[in-house]
């Protein structure tokens, strides 16, 4: 389901994250107050808990993961990383921007419940029992997520949000297979949750559950071992008429993995793409936050070829040309026209971009290509 929002940087996309862990934190501290208040049972205040943070985090998920990935836990962004998915250098901010975010949303939800933030002074209290608890729990998200992302990745937050809402029946630490959510738990006064010093145990149980479902998956998927490093692919967009091409390198890049693949734009002779866009597309354009493609240098091989064919008129084809995106004719005189050629560019550059495994946010390479950004959570 390819969306329709602004390509996010990496600041935006560390702010989205922060975001969602927050809120999750909240939810699930929330409820658990709210149990308390009411009464209920440990029975029925799992059920709260459950029954919030399930539906919460499928709400995130849908939202959010078009714009950063929504992994919203660390163990899901280094298991991303094992897979050479996500660069190692965004590895730390990622996982800074999630344990700030959930700290944040530990301070709103006492505040919320009128609590101070209290940092406990309890002995630890972990074991060997809820050592591999807490690895099974993060090894069984792993193995939801991988496997939806391969097979029904549509299915993927729904599947994630009912395994997590599980997770609290099945588990006593109650930490989501989360580290973010481990480091929340424990700056808290209350007596049923965690200690300080049972965070190390609990981050590195989370952490050896999320490598071995990589190591696990990477031998079903054939054994094969990381992908070695490769030079970045060109891809050359051209098309007869100013601006489509322009506007699809835009696209490209801003949503390619910036180590696997990059956009340039080849003007055809006599066709005045060195002009630049028109105006109404360089509005969008800067609207979208998008940075104008280099032209082609014709010394650099493609790896893909382009042609963007506007109701009929394109460039001769040649034996260079790798596919053909046929568009309806579009007005590029008024930003409306602009923004049309915008949506239906998008989903093009996303199908390619999945089918190529150049997304910038991708688990596990080959298969289907997916209905939306293959991104973990």
């Amino acid at each position: 389901m390819p969306s329709s929002s602004t390509p996010m940087d990496l600041r935006r996309r560390l702010v989205t994250e922060a975001l969602g862990c927050a809120l999750l934190v909240v939810a699930l501290e929330g409820s658990h107050h709210v149990a308390e208040h009411l009464g209920a049972s440990a029975t029925e205040g799992r059920l709260f808990m459950s029954l919030s943070c399930g539906a919460v985090l499928a709400c995130l998920l849908w939202v959010l993961r078009p714009l950063s990935g929504a992994h919203l836990n660390p163990a899901l962004t280094f298991a991303d990383a094992l897979g050479d998915r996500t660069p190692w250098r965004e590895v730390p901010l990622y996982a800074l921007a999630q344990l700030s975010g959930s700290l944040v949303g530990r301070l709103v939800a006492h505040r919320m419940c009128n609590e101070p933030l209290l940092l406990t002074a309890r002995m630890p209290a972990a074991d060997g029992a809820r050592f591999l608890t807490e690895m099974v729990a993060t090894f069984g998200l792993l193995v939801v997520v991988r496997g939806c992302v391969r097979t029904r990745p549509s299915a993927t937050p729904l599947a994630i949000a009912g395994y997590v809402a599980a997770t609290v029946w099945f588990t006593d630490s109650r930490s989501l297979a989360n580290p973010a959510l481990v480091l929340a738990r424990a700056a808290s006064a209350h007596a049923g949750v965690m200690s300080p010093w049972e965070v190390e145990s609990f981050v590195a149980a989370q952490l050896l559950g999320a490598a071995l479902a990589v190591f696990l998956f990477r031998w079903l998927l054939g054994g094969a071992p990381r992908p070695a490093s490769t030079a970045v692919e060109t891809v050359v967009f051209e098309c007869a008429e100013a601006g489509p091409a322009h506007l699809a390198a835009a696209l490209f890049n801003a949503l390619a993995h910036p180590d696997r693949a990059r956009a340039v734009v080849s003007p055809p002779p006599g066709s005045g793409l060195d002009d630049g866009p028109p105006p109404a597309v360089e509005a969008v354009m800067r609207e979208a936050n998008l940075r104008a493609a280099p032209l082609r240098d014709r010394n650099v091989p493609a790896a893909h070829y382009v042609l963007i064919d506007v109701a009929g008129h394109a460039p001769g084809m040649d034996a260079r040309v790798r596919e053909r995106w046929s568009l309806s004719a579009l007005s590029l005189k008024d930003e409306a026209g602009a923004k049309a050629l915008q949506a239906a560019l998008r989903l093009r550059v996303h199908q390619l971009l999945a089918r190529q495994g150049w997304e910038r946010l991708h688990v596990v390479p080959g298969g289907p290509a997916p209905e939306g950004p293959r991104a973990l959570t």
